[in-house]
């Protein structure tokens, strides 16, 4: 295996793990939600919250949710920018 492909791995790696820990740190919030307030969600394994959430419960999870994700789409630039420098160093640029 080149060294390329190992550099393009680590893209793998931080997407796979930041995906795993967004479903790990949801599935931890809807198992510390109330019956009612689970209910309101969407289905698994993205437990999406309601529009408009009706209790203070449901909006801490919004909040965790929307966090969760900005952080996740913030792995997907960095690994996208990741492998604009591994093609750049594959292309033989440098």
């Amino acid at each position: 295996m080149s060294a390329e492909w190992s550099l393009a791995m680590v893209f793998v790696f931080a997407i796979t793990l930041a995906s795993g820990w967004r479903r790990s740190k949801i599935r931890r919030a809807v198992r510390n939600l109330s019956t009612v307030s689970q209910r309101a969600l969407g289905e698994a394994p993205d437990y999406a919250p309601p529009k408009d959430p009706q209790t203070d419960e449901l909006a801490v999870y919004a909040g965790l949710h929307r966090r969760t994700g900005w952080i996740v789409k913030g792995v997907w630039a960095l690994g996208l920018v990741w492998m604009g420098y591994v093609l750049w160093l594959v292309a033989g640029v440098a």
